[in-house]
């Protein structure tokens, strides 16, 4: 980044840690439900084998009914604006439209439209079957974007260069947990091949301390 200006260099750092903070919490968010959903079949399994037959209903019915959508009523003004206003750009607009049949903008207008700031909340002023899947479906997904893209750094060489300045740097969240972002030296899952590029940054998070790798920054054949 020496060849950026200090203000230029600066900003984006702060998009990195941003967009690095929205992830995290999405994943901690993910994970929490998940170990809930866990917590709760266990106790239904426990249930059904002393004896006492269960409701019936799928197992989608199951995890859906332990989806606490009230969350979405009223949200904390710092967590609207990090994981449902800038925290929009981190999926692709191809995500939108594969979810929604909508665009990025057309999803900030219909989030926008539906809530109002009431001193440090959002409250939901207009609630709909849509404005829930948007939201539990952008707050649930782990189908991020790039941490950075063309429009914020142009260059698969300044990318690279990036990814070399950002190896090894550790973020804090205000939970305590830590993320590390690395450059890998070989693949980082099991779908990693010779024939598959590595990618130019990765992290790792550790939501409920517990470590989850996610690609940063895909490399050139990925971008």
């Amino acid at each position: 980044m020496n060849d950026l200006p200090e203000e230029s260099a600066e900003a984006l750092v702060n998009l990195i840690r941003q967009r690095i903070e929205s992830r995290y919490r999405r994943i901690l968010f993910v994970h929490t439900e998940l170990a809930k959903i866990d917590t709760a079949a266990q106790q239904s399994l426990d249930v059904s084998n002393s004896g006492t037959a269960l409701t019936g209903g799928s197992f989608e019915d199951f995890v859906f009914s332990r989806i606490d959508f009230s969350i979405y009523k009223k949200i904390d003004a710092e967590e609207f604006n990090l994981l449902f206003d800038e925290g929009l750009a981190d999926y692709e607009e191809s995500f939108y439209q594969k979810s929604f049949a909508m665009g990025r903008e057309e999803i900030h207008r219909t989030i926008n439209g539906a809530y109002i700031k009431a001193g440090p909340f959002y409250v939901c002023k207009k609630g709909s079957l849509l404005l829930l899947s948007i939201m539990r479906t952008i707050h649930t997904s782990l189908e991020f974007a790039p941490l950075l893209r063309d429009d914020d750094l142009s260059g698969i060489d300044k990318l690279r260069a990036l990814a070399e300045v950002l190896d090894a740097l550790v973020i804090r969240h205000n939970d305590g947990m830590e993320t590390k972002l690395f450059v890998p030296k070989e693949p980082v899952n099991a779908a990693g091949t010779k024939d598959d590029p590595l990618p130019l940054l990765c992290g790792t998070f550790y939501p409920l301390g517990k470590a989850c790798t996610v690609t940063l920054i895909h490399n050139a054949a990925n971008t």
